[in-house]
């Protein structure tokens, strides 16, 4: 999905929405003004909530 979640309740949302237990692939994409700090704050934030298989995504370069 394409739904943004304010950071303070990522952990609570991520638990209540697996179904599947906590092998499912969650990806996290930003845009060039994501800082690296924010992106690998929101990825401790959902191995937090138990999920473990977090990718990270990027645009093309000639779409950046």
């Amino acid at each position: 999905q394409e739904t943004e979640i304010p950071q303070e309740e990522l952990v609570a949302k991520l638990q209540a929405i697996s179904k599947t237990g906590y092998e499912e692939r969650l990806f996290i994409r930003g845009d060039k003004t994501t800082k690296y700090g924010a992106a690998m704050e929101v990825m401790g934030l959902i191995q937090d909530a138990g999920y473990k298989n977090i990718a990270l995504l990027s645009l093309p370069k000639q779409d950046q």
